[in-house]
C-alpha cells in the first residue's frame, strides 16, 4: 500500500475519533500535525522530491523512454524534464480551451523508480530510520503505473506538489466490476434481515443500503458475494467479541469486509484497516427509575420555589432590618412626653413590620415621604427593593407552580454512582476504556451490550452504560422480548435471563419502561466496516464521497427503513408547561396558605371579641351590683369570663345601700332593752327597668354595632 494510503486513512481514523471526557467537560479531537520537510527535501521546480524524483539524463531509462515518447506521438521530454504542466495550452488530453480539465494545470513528472520506492537496507545504511528525513530511501511519494506502447512506466503528480486528477477512474481500478466477500451481522435498525418477495433473505438497513450505495460509485460497480455465518470458528476462539473475531478475519484475508454496527475500537483498528466513520455511537448512564410523587406538601411549596432558602432569609433580613430602622427613627421623632412607655414601643415595632410586610406583598411603599429627606431615602431604597425582587420573583413564578409527576433516578450522575461506590454494566469490549475515564468506578462485563439490561435486572449491578440504540429498544421492548425468547428457547435459565424478574424493584415483574438515561454524555465510539488492506484506498474515497452526497441520510429516511427503528411502548409522563395554563391544583399550595392566614385571622377576631365582651360585661356587671344579678346574666358571665373572674356579689352588700344598716344598735347597759329592728327590704326597680338595663341587652346592642 501507498503512503498515500496510510496517511489518508490514518486520517480519516483519528479525525473521527472523537473523546467525551465527563470529568474535564470537553472534547479532544486527534488529529494528524503536518511538519513541514527541511528546504534541502522540498520538491523543487524542476526535478521533484528528493524521496521520488523526477526521472532525468541520469537516470537508467531515461533514452530509452525518449525514444518510446517520440514513437508515440509525444514530443521527447514530455514528462521527463522536470516537473511541469505538460498538457496545459495543448490540445493534449483536451487541455486546449478554457474548459480545460483540473488536472491540466498540474504539474507532474515521470518518475526515477531505482530511488522512488523504499529501500529499507539503504536506509539503516545511512543510520536512519523508515520514515526518517535523513535518507530519501527511508520515504518515498505517491505514484501511478502506466504502460507506453511496450515500456511500463511510472508517474507522480504529487511527487511535484499536486494530486493526480488525470485518472478519474483511479480509485475504481482495484475494485470496479470486482467480488468482495463479505459477511453480514444483522443489527436493527441499522442492519437487518428480511424476507424478499420470492421468499429468499436478503439484508437492509440503513448501513447496509449506504453500503450498497457505495459500491454503485465504482466503474463497474464492484459486487457481493454474501458469505453464510458470520466470524470463523478459528478466529472466535481467539477472541471474546464475535465482532473482533470478525475483524481479525479480514485482517488474514478470510474476508474482505464485514458489514455490521462495529465500534472502532484502538485494538480493533491494530488488526486491521477500517473504513472512514459511516456514524458515532453515543453512550450514557442508565439507572433503575423512581417516581416523586405529588403530596400537599409539593405544593405548599411551589409559591417558595422561585427563591432560594437563603435568598428568602435575605428577604426576611432586609425587610425586618428596615422595619427596624423605621421603628428607631419613629422612637426619635416623638417627644419624650409622648411617649407611653414599653408597651407603646412594641405596638409601634409591630406595626412597622407589619406595614413593611404588607407594602411588599402588595408592591408598594406606602412611607410617609412628606416628612423629609431621609424618608424620602427610606421610601425610595424600600421601592427599589420592591421592583427587583417581585420583578425576579414572578418571572419564574407560573412554571414554578406546575407540579407535575417528575421521573427521577437513584443515581443522577456518573459521579454519583461513583461517590456511591454501586458497580456499573458495561460492554467488555469498551471496559478498558471506561476503566481509564472513570477511574474509580467498579465495572462489571457484559459479554454483549444487549446483555447489561438483564445483568442489571439480576441485582449484580445498580447502573450501566449503554448505547442510545440500547436505550430506545429497551424502551420498545425488544430486549426483553429476546430475553424472554431465550428463556422460553431454553437457552438461559430465567435467573439469568430475567424474563419477568427484577431485583431492582423486588416483588413487581421487569418493565424496562423503568429504566432512565440520566446524566450528560459519556462516550462516544466511531461505527465503521473493517476492510482488506487492498481495498482501503478506492473504499475509503468512495465511503466518503457517498457521505458527502449525503447517502446515509438518504438510506436513513427512506421509507422501508424508517419502519425499523424501534418505538417506544413506555407511558409518556405529561410534560405541563406555563404556556398551558395553571389549573386549580397548581394554586393549590397558593389558595391552602392564604386560607390558614384567612383562618388564623378569624381566630384572633373571635379571640378579640371575647376578650372585649368579656370585660364589658365585668364592668357592666358591677356597675348595676346595687341589685341582685339575674342568674342568666351570672351564667353568661361565667361563660365569657371564667369562674375566677365571676361577680363576687350575686346580691348587692347592703354596707353600699345608702341609709340601710345590718348591724344591730349598740346598747347601752342603763338604757332599756329594745326588739332588733326588722330586715331592710331591698329597695327594687320595677322589672321593666331591670330589663331595660340588662347586660344581655347591652351586649346585644353592641354586637349591633359591630
Amino acid at each position: 500500500m501507498s503512503r498515500l494510503h496510510v496517511a489518508y486513512h490514518a486520517y480519516s481514523y483519528l479525525s473521527a475519533y472523537t473523546i467525551h471526557s465527563h470529568r474535564a467537560r470537553r472534547t479532544y479531537r486527534q488529529t494528524l500535525v503536518v511538519v513541514p520537510w527541511p528546504p534541502s527535501l522540498q520538491a523543487s521546480d524542476q526535478a521533484g522530491a528528493p524521496e521520488c524524483p523526477c526521472i532525468s539524463n541520469s537516470s537508467a531509462i531515461y533514452e530509452q523512454l525518449r525514444t518510446v515518447l517520440v514513437a508515440g506521438g509525444f514530443p521527447p521530454d514530455y514528462g521527463a524534464t522536470g516537473c511541469r504542466a505538460y498538457a496545459a495550452g495543448t490540445s493534449l488530453d483536451g487541455c486546449s480551451g478554457e474548459d480545460a480539465p483540473a488536472h491540466c494545470s498540474n504539474p507532474w513528472c515521470y518518475v526515477d523508480m531505482s530511488v522512488c520506492p523504499v529501500n529499507e537496507d539503504l536506509c539503516h545504511a545511512a543510520g536512519a530510520a523508515l520514515g526518517s528525513d535523513i535518507s530519501p530511501y527511508c520515504r518515498t511519494r505517491p505514484r501511478d503505473y502506466t504502460i507506453l506502447l511496450n515500456m511500463s512506466v511510472y508517474y507522480s503528480y504529487e511527487t511535484c506538489g499536486s494530486v493526480n486528477l488525470y485518472d478519474p477512474t483511479r480509485h475504481s481500478k482495484e475494485l470496479g466490476g470486482n467480488i468482495l466477500r463479505a459477511v453480514v451481522a444483522p443489527y436493527p435498525p441499522w442492519v437487518t434481515q428480511r424476507n424478499s418477495s420470492t421468499g429468499n433473505v436478503e439484508y437492509g438497513g440503513p448501513s447496509y443500503d449506504f453500503f450498497q450505495s457505495v459500491l454503485n460509485l465504482f466503474d463497474p460497480p464492484a459486487q457481493l458475494n454474501l458469505l453464510p455465518g458470520w466470524a470463523t470458528e478459528q478466529s472466535l476462539q481467539r477472541f471474546r467479541s464475535s465482532y473482533t473475531a470478525c475483524v481479525h478475519d479480514v485482517a488474514v484475508g478470510n474476508f474482505d469486509i464485514c458489514i455490521a454496527d462495529l465500534w472502532l475500537t484502538p485494538n480493533r483498528h491494530r488488526l486491521a484497516w477500517f473504513l472512514p466513520t459511516i456514524r458515532q455511537d453515543l453512550f450514557y448512564l442508565v439507572v433503575p427509575r423512581k417516581f416523586d410523587e405529588v403530596t400537599l406538601l409539593s405544593y405548599l411549596q411551589r409559591p417558595f420555589l422561585p427563591f432560594t432558602p437563603d435568598a428568602w432569609l435575605g428577604v426576611f433580613a432586609f425587610l425586618c432590618g428596615l422595619s427596624a430602622v423605621l421603628w428607631i427613627v419613629r422612637l426619635c421623632e416623638t417627644p419624650a412626653k409622648e411617649r407611653q412607655g414599653c408597651q407603646w414601643s412594641l405596638q409601634e415595632l409591630g406595626n412597622f413590620l407589619f406595614n413593611t410586610w404588607h407594602d411588599f406583598l402588595l408592591g408598594q411603599s406606602s412611607h410617609e415621604v412628606e416628612r423629609g429627606l431621609a424618608h424620602k431615602l427610606f421610601s425610595l431604597a424600600f421601592s427599589f427593593f420592591i421592583l427587583v425582587t417581585l420583578a425576579s420573583y414572578t418571572a419564574s413564578l407560573a412554571s414554578m407552580l406546575v407540579v407535575q409527576r417528575e421521573a427521577s433516578g437513584e443515581i443522577n450522575s456518573i459521579d454519583d454512582a461513583i461517590t456511591a461506590g454501586v458497580p456499573i454494566c458495561a460492554p467488555a469490549v469498551l471496559t478498558p476504556t471506561f476503566s481509564t475515564l472513570f477511574g474509580a468506578a467498579t465495572f462489571v462485563d457484559c459479554d454483549a451490550i444487549a446483555n447489561c439490561a438483564r445483568i442489571l435486572h439480576a441485582g449484580r449491578c445498580r447502573a450501566m452504560i449503554v448505547s442510545e440504540d440500547i436505550i430506545s429498544s429497551l424502551h420498545a421492548g425488544l430486549i426483553q422480548q429476546a430475553d424472554c425468547d431465550d428463556v422460553n428457547a431454553g437457552r438461559v435459565s430465567e435467573e439469568v435471563g430475567r424474563c419477568t424478574t427484577t431485583e431492582t424493584n423486588p416483588g413487581n415483574a421487569r418493565n424496562d419502561c423503568e429504566l432512565l438515561r440520566v446524566g450528560d454524555l459519556l462516550w462516544s465510539v466511531p461505527l465503521s466496516f473493517p476492510i482488506s488492506d487492498r481495498l482501503a484506498h478506492g473504499m475509503s474515497w468512495a465511503v466518503t464521497q457517498a457521505i458527502t452526497a449525503g447517502l446515509f441520510e438518504r438510506a436513513k429516511d427512506s421509507e422501508l427503513n424508517k419502519e425499523a427503528f424501534p418505538l417506544s411502548q413506555c407511558t409518556v409522563v405529561e410534560d405541563r408547561s406555563e404556556e398551558d395554563g395553571l389549573t386549580l391544583a397548581d394554586l393549590t399550595g397558593t389558595i391552602v396558605i392564604s386560607m390558614f392566614m384567612v383562618g388564623f385571622g378569624l381566630v384572633c377576631f373571635t379571640l378579640q371579641v371575647l376578650r372585649r365582651d368579656g370585660r364589658e360585661l365585668v364592668r357592666r356587671s358591677r356597675t348595676f351590683g346595687q341589685t341582685p344579678a339575674e342568674p342568666e346574666v351570672l351564667e353568661e358571665v361565667r361563660t365569657l369570663t371564667g369562674p375566677e373572674k365571676s361577680l363576687e356579689t350575686a346580691t348587692p352588700d347592703a354596707a353600699t345601700i345608702p341609709g340601710v344598716s345590718w348591724e344591730k344598735d349598740s346598747q347601752d347597759p342603763d338604757q332599756e332593752s329594745q326588739d332588733p329592728a326588722p330586715d331592710p327590704v331591698p329597695i327594687q326597680e320595677p322589672r321593666e327597668s331591670r330589663a331595660q338595663t340588662s347586660p344581655l341587652a347591652e351586649q346585644s346592642e353592641y354586637c349591633k354595632r359591630i
